[in-house]
């Protein structure tokens, strides 16, 4: 008898209630009619609305349900825009806990702290079960890397740490986070999932490109200076003074192919930061921190790069488990691969599928991801990530 039930309902109904009682009605029939344990939600802005949530809970009432606004939804049939897709878990083995925090931009590491130790006490453990925190935020506000260290403090830096920024449909306004039957703005919320059978890869396809600047002026997530001169010349030398003539939005929608990289020792990938903005001081606007004194360098990928990170990622996340054992497989990507692949975004996706094979999976694309920086083979330190794609599965 299978134990780990999996539905999923998809709606583009233009009225967010209808949505929201659609999807509901699917994932209930995927699951024969059994009431799933816990339920995700990932949808267009557009869908960010109590109505939508109110619509689910009028066919799943008491099933606990979270989730986040996002620019792009992800199925195993393929990569959708401005719609909802609905999950929902059934398993005998299945423990979780979860705990959400406000205004994340004020003192976002302790609010970071306080999320690990409300989910950690929270959690009714469950015989030889494996555990991730699993967190979600905003994906605008630029604090998900103090969130990440405030949790490690809690839990451990080799505790692994997934999840992705909430998007908006490339609006860069405001994006939202689901928790239970409310919506939030500027929010974060962490679950510990504890499972039988977990695991996960991450990997972004990019390449440093020619030499290293310093990041000689920065606070938080905005970089004011790189080698002593406004961040802003570093695209200016690569592209030509040129651009200098292009509207910002075009310049964003330009240089977001080429983000900035981070080198950590020890580890074999950097870590991406792509620009959100740039301000007329020449200032560049990260999704991520970028501390002063760090090198940075110019990154560059092409599209065949990009699918091969999401095997590669796929091929990690299944490494020490049997694909029997697998339920679920759920993708944290990015909104950066999906507007650098445009209409060959399921590429991507068939890359997935090709390795999970008939495993149902689900996703979004958001404006950050987290993620350790190998890998579910070795438990290091949990990251914040841009450009990235998380493969997460899980099962009994």
């Amino acid at each position: 008898m299978q134990m780990f039930k999996v539905g999923i309902g998809v709606s583009k109904n233009r009225d967010p209630f209808l949505a929201g009682e659609e999807a509901g009605r699917q994932c209930l029939i995927e699951l024969e009619q059994e009431t799933p344990d816990i339920c995700f939600l990932f949808s267009s802005v557009k869908f960010a609305h109590l109505r939508t949530l109110t619509g689910i809970k009028a066919v799943l009432p008491d099933v606990p349900l979270f989730g986040v606004s996002d620019a792009g939804e992800i199925t195993s049939e393929g990569s959708l825009q401005r719609s909802l897709v609905l999950v929902g878990i059934k398993s005998d083995r299945l423990a979780f806990s979860a705990h959400l925090e406000e205004d994340i931009g004020i003192e976002a590491r302790e609010k970071g702290r306080r999320i690990a130790e409300r989910v950690k006490k929270g959690l009714q453990v469950k015989d030889r079960n494996k555990e991730i925190l699993v967190l979600f935020s905003d994906g605008l506000s630029g604090s998900i890397a103090d969130i990440i260290r405030g949790a490690q403090e809690v839990l451990g830096t080799s505790y692994p740490i997934l999840g992705g920024g909430a998007g908006d449909d490339f609006l860069f306004r405001k994006t939202y986070q689901y928790y239970q039957d409310r919506v939030f703005e500027q929010s974060a919320f962490g679950l510990i999932l504890s499972l039988p059978k977990i695991g996960f890869g991450m990997r972004h396809g990019w390449k440093p490109l020619g030499r290293p600047y310093k990041v000689t002026r920065a606070k938080k997530n905005v970089v004011q200076e790189l080698d002593h001169k406004p961040a802003i010349e570093v695209y200016q030398n690569y592209f030509g003074r040129e651009i200098e003539e292009l509207e910002k939005s075009v310049l964003v929608n330009m240089i977001i192919n080429y983000p900035l990289g981070i080198a950590v020792p020890g580890e074999k990938e950097y870590l991406v930061r792509n620009v959100l903005d740039i301000h007329l001081d020449g200032s560049l606007v990260f999704s991520a921190d970028i501390n002063e004194g760090e090198e940075v360098r110019l990154m560059m990928s092409n599209k065949e790069m990009v699918v091969a990170a999401a095997r590669d990622a796929s091929w990690e996340a299944i490494r020490g488990v049997w694909l029997e054992e697998i339920g679920l497989g759920i993708v944290f990507n990015s909104a950066s691969r999906c507007k650098l692949l445009g209409r060959g975004r399921d590429k991507e996706i068939e890359e997935i599928r090709g390795i999970l094979r008939q495993i149902p999976f689900v996703g979004f694309y958001g404006y950050s991801q987290q993620a350790p920086l190998s890998g579910g083979s070795h438990l290091g330190q949990c990251y914040a990530h841009n450009q990235s794609v998380v493969v997460l599965v899980l099962g009994e």
